[in-house]
């Protein structure tokens, strides 16, 4: 079916006679031609910025070209009479990307196992390399850079950039491309695809532009009066708090940018607006998998929003962060409704579900009650324990019986003390004496009293039994004359004492007495690996690969390490993601922190329906970028219905249910980023495709805004088919009765 041109319809905006329209063909022109007829075309994007335009222009685009340039518009328009940027022919819509193919002629062997190729660029960040998956999957993952130097490439998807030349591991005798399958790079880091820079009445139509790490569209300097319409922005990189899909940071404050049917799709954030504004209209707009917002309005309410729909953004958190700030209006498609978008299982949605505090709580007759739920459906859940307690050795029996059904019994510290929150005990002497000191070093806590009766002075070996434990050391000290000692709130009556910091001569006579802190070099060692001695100890029948669980989530790179060093193969993590929110298979899983996500608030109390849908946007995520995630909770805060009704949530949407030390193998089973506690893994589905399907809760449910922007990212006319406009970059064409071409 031919698509149909809104070439004619730009005609309606070139008011002046003297206008003038020139032609850009990535394939078949040349910028030594005067760009005033599609035979006579200019051929890059850097003939443009270059030139100088007058209001009423239009520079056109051939469709199906490639760019791997920035388009920088350099004049301005007028009132009425805006400069525009557009596209001609069919097709494809013109694309601009930072994506630059590197096939095997464009590489030679440099020495050792490291091959290179000439890049022109002043740096980038992100290689792209090809990936084949144990089980034969074809996709790609994001090689790891190095700034010290070639010689540091010594494992697979490395690379090293300098002097417009680039770096990359691979075996002598392999090419890149052979050996990874494809390579690419990507260009213009730290820049953005397209960028209106000082410039006022412009008007950009039927652009695609994929993989930046910065910018799509970036608006600055004193703009205004910029429309931009049908425009695909798919930031695809996960590099961080960045790329925005459409960014606005102007000065002075400009009062007039309208954004009309664009799509912004798998960035940090799809729309961002920061400083002043007013004016700004996003309307018939789509927004689905980025990473922190659909659109974030930093302008103190300058965007108005209107008949969008934003879908399974905030990709570190169990909820969608769907928008912040802004002016919501009329229209828009409510939260949580799905997109229906023709692909989006780009990865299985590898999920784990875990009651946390067993032993730490009496939680045995709670976890039994949800237990049938998980065995109605062929089903484990894992249960991470506490250890240190005289309550963990009464359970004992009750630990066994669920290793014994299959259950996935996993470390949840010995006490569940918190690193984060240090404070342990507070020391006071209240004796006659003069002053007093406190001092720990060694494992030794000691006093010094001076004057008083004698004999007063404390030396306490902090590995003796008799106050190896918080709360027997302050029963210990509490229990000498002239000392009193208080557990601080919140601090576990189990951690050891040994986690203690050394400290000198701290005054324990003045004031309220000095409080101990717990060290977390000290205290998560044996945090960690005291747990897995006991259940090594008092339990049978546990896997050789061993699970951890962070209490509160609660952990950095150190103790990270701390827990490779105890023997644990992978850690349930942090409440959210490492900085940037770019824990993704492509790019790398941190198999010492699988993003965990509590049930508290967001999934308590809801109806069936309403779980169903948070866990669909859940599932969603996990499946567009390739993140994996653990879901917990705690004593009662779910009734076994709500278990029931997340399972089927789970199931019914698609994912792949797992127990931790499931989850754990398999990401072992990956590959290792270096030496590093990263595994990446390729794609085992298609590419994302986001248009939308007969089924999207966008088709026919966008605004008529005029004939000027009727025409789709393809070229599609919106009126001719179905009863309305849709929302977004795409029109759904489905069956029409006739079809108009505009040649």
């Amino acid at each position: 079916m031919k698509l149909l041109l809104a070439v004619a319809a730009l005609w309606a905006f070139a008011g002046a006679s003297q206008a003038t329209t020139y032609y850009v063909d990535a394939a078949g022109g040349s910028d030594t031609n005067d760009g005033l007829t599609q035979g006579t075309a200019w051929k890059t994007v850097a003939k443009v910025n270059g030139a100088t335009f007058a209001a009423g222009d239009q520079i056109l685009f051939k469709r199906g070209g490639v760019w791997s340039e920035s388009l920088v518009p350099p004049s301005s328009g007028a009132s009425g009479n805006p400069i525009i940027f557009d596209a001609y022919g069919t097709g494809e819509a013109p694309t601009l990307t930072g994506y630059v193919s590197l096939p095997a002629s464009s590489w030679t062997w440099d020495s050792g196992n490291v091959w290179k190729t000439t890049i022109t660029s002043n740096s980038f960040n992100y290689v792209l390399f090809g990936w084949i998956g144990s089980n034969g999957s074809v996709g790609s993952v994001w090689g790891t850079k190095f700034t010290t130097g070639k010689s540091a490439l010594v494992a697979p998807y490395q690379f090293y950039f300098a002097s417009n030349v680039l770096y990359v591991y691979s075996p002598t005798a392999s090419n890149p491309a052979t050996y990874y399958g494809s390579m690419a790079a990507m260009l213009m880091t730290n820049g953005q695809l397209l960028y209106i820079n000082g410039k006022s009445w412009l008007q950009i139509q039927h652009f695609k532009l994929t993989y930046f790490d910065t910018y799509g569209v970036r608006i600055g300097g004193a703009s205004d009066h910029i429309t931009i319409a049908n425009v695909y922005s798919d930031g695809m990189i996960p590099a961080g708090t960045t790329p925005h899909g459409f960014y606005v940071s102007a000065s002075p404050a400009p009062t007039d940018m309208k954004f009309y049917n664009v799509d912004a799709h798998r960035n940090y954030n799809g729309f961002r607006f920061d400083g002043s504004a007013s004016g700004i209209v996003v309307r018939n707009c789509r927004a689905y998998g980025n990473r922190n917002h659909g659109l974030e309005d930093n302008t103190g309410g300058g965007v108005n929003f209107d008949y969008c729909h934003f879908y399974g953004n905030g990709l570190a958190v169990v909820i969608s962060t769907d928008t912040a700030g802004g002016v919501a209006g009329a229209n828009n498609v409510p939260q949580y409704t799905a997109p229906q978008a023709v692909e989006f299982q780009k990865y299985p949605a590898r999920i784990t579900l875990t009651e946390d505090d067993p032993g730490l709580i009496d939680a045995g007759a709670y976890v039994d009650s949800f237990l049938p739920q998980f065995d109605q459906r062929g089903l484990q859940p894992s249960i991470a324990i506490v250890t240190g307690y005289d309550l963990s050795n009464q359970m004992i029996p009750k630990f066994q019986e669920w290793i014994n059904a299959g259950r996935d019994v996993n470390s949840h510290s010995w006490s569940h003390q918190y690193f984060q929150q240090p404070s342990a005990l507070t020391i006071r002497y209240t004796g006659t004496g003069t002053a007093a000191t406190m001092s720990i070093a060694g494992n030794v806590l000691t006093t010094a009293v001076t004057g008083g009766p004698g004999g007063e002075n404390i030396g306490l070996d902090l590995t003796n039994a008799s106050y190896n434990t918080l709360s027997k050391l302050v029963a210990t000290i509490s229990g000498r004359s002239g000392y009193t000692a208080t557990q601080v709130a919140g601090a576990q009556g189990a951690a050891h004492t040994i986690g203690l910091a050394d400290v000198t001569g701290q005054d324990i006579k003045g004031g309220t007495g000095y409080t101990a802190q717990f060290q977390e070099s000290r205290l998560e060692p044996d945090e960690m690996s005291t747990s897995k001695a006991w259940m090594n100890a008092n339990l049978t029948g546990l896997p050789a690969t061993r699970a951890y669980v962070y209490p509160g989530g609660q952990q950095d790179t150190s103790t990270q390490g701390y827990a490779a060093a105890a023997g644990y193969a992978g850690a349930r993590g942090a409440f959210t993601m490492d900085l940037g929110t770019k824990d993704v298979y492509a790019r790398g899983v941190n198999i010492q922190n699988i993003t965990s996500f509590g049930v508290n608030p967001s999934l308590m109390g809801l109806t069936q329906a309403q779980m169903d849908a948070r866990i669909a946007t859940l599932v969603w995520k996990s499946s567009v970028w390739g993140a994996p995630y653990g879901v917990f909770w705690h004593l009662n805060e779910l009734s076994a219905t709500d278990v029931g009704n997340l399972l089927d949530a789970l199931i019914g949407h698609g994912a792949t249910v797992m127990t931790n030390t499931q989850l754990v193998n398999w990401l072992a089973g990956q590959s290792e980023t270096g030496t590093t506690t990263y595994y990446v893994a390729a794609a085992t589905g298609a590419e994302a495709d986001l248009r939308p399907t007969q089924s999207s809760p966008v088709v026919n449910a966008g605004a008529d805004l005029g004939a000027g922007y009727a025409f789709d990212l393809e070229g599609v006319d919106q009126r001719v088919f179905g009863s309305g406009w849709e929302m977004g970059a795409y029109a759904y064409m489905g069956q029409a009765t006739f079809v108009v071409v505009v040649d």
